[in-house]
């Protein structure tokens, strides 16, 4: 983090969100997030990575269902005097839709809210890593 100190960081890990009504009918996909979640935590802190705090958020809302929450304007306005680094939690590659809501519209919200600083984490992509462990798991399920 070039020289910056963690607990001056909050952790935003901020995920797609999900209409309510999808988890309340059986998805499992908040469980796995937040179980992501204290994993990630858990890794950050053996790695002497002690953000001020971490928070999870959701973000992609539309319609008008009952979603998921927080959402990550919500938190924003939550978290402040801090520099925030968000991370995209449910995404594992990058793309337009994300990177418009988290590098623009969001960071216009993080501005006039007035964080210090306010970070933005890349998705896996396309790293050789990210590939490999594509690779390992499509050949345990054949």
């Amino acid at each position: 983090m070039n020289g910056d100190d963690y607990r001056d960081f909050d952790v935003i890990f901020s995920a797609h969100g999900l209409p309510k009504k999808i988890v309340k009918a059986g998805d499992v996909y908040e469980k796995h997030i937040t179980k992501h979640i204290a994993i990630l935590n858990k890794m950050l802190k053996q790695e002497g990575m002690d953000f001020h705090e971490t928070h999870l958020a959701y973000q992609s809302k539309v319609g008008p269902l009952e979603w998921l929450t927080p959402s990550l304007e919500e938190k924003l306005k939550v978290v402040r005097n801090r520099g925030i680094i968000v991370v995209p939690i449910a995404f594992t590659i990058d793309n337009s839709e994300t990177d418009f809501e988290l590098e623009v519209e969001y960071r216009e919200i993080a501005e006039n809210l007035g964080f210090r600083e306010y970070r933005v984490c890349r998705c896996p992509n396309d790293s050789e890593l990210f590939v490999d462990a594509l690779c390992e798991i499509y050949e345990k399920m054949k």
